[in-house]
């Protein structure tokens, strides 16, 4: 089928591809999306968004230290997923990462900046009518963790 010149390709499973189809179904897979093996342990914690509310041109920088609890030196990746308050999406999409590695017992704060013009329109949902991707108002929860399935922080922010 072709539209406007260029071919359309309709997926069966819609937006639920990879990881999203295991938690829009409600599956548990054997590893998670995110998923690490490391020779020590890590505790993310003290998550917090740098504003509550924007109006959706605004970046949003969410903050979280990183600590390495084991008795070794190792790598961790703070993902960042976010669920849209638009019927049709997914519960959570990854928007951001970082990797940082840490000495024993070392801890790191990090930023993960939520950039919404970025290429990979990380808030916003494709609009049929406009044909362009537009950011929808409503209460957008952060989840901040290790893994889709390992979330130790969620954060509120709403766009206007």
């Amino acid at each position: 089928m072709k539209g406007e010149g260029f071919p359309t390709i309709h997926y069966s499973e819609g937006l639920e591809m990879g990881y999203r189809w295991y938690q829009g179904q409600g599956v548990t897979p054997g590893f998670a999306f995110g998923h690490g093996l490391s020779y020590t342990t890590f505790d993310i914690h003290d998550a917090k968004l740098d504003q509550a509310s924007s109006e959706g041109h605004a970046a949003i920088n969410i903050t979280a230290t990183v600590t390495n609890t084991g008795d070794r030196e190792g790598a961790e990746v703070v993902q960042v997923y976010v669920g849209i308050p638009v019927d049709g999406q997914p519960p959570m999409r990854l928007v951001g990462f970082q990797k940082v590695n840490l000495q024993a017992g070392e801890s790191q704060e990090v930023v993960i900046t939520i950039d919404p013009f970025a290429t990979n329109h990380p808030l916003s949902v494709w609009d049929d009518a406009t044909h362009d991707f537009v950011i929808e108002a409503g209460e957008y929860q952060f989840f901040v963790g290790n893994a889709s399935d390992n979330i130790v922080a969620t954060l509120a922010h709403t766009i206007q």
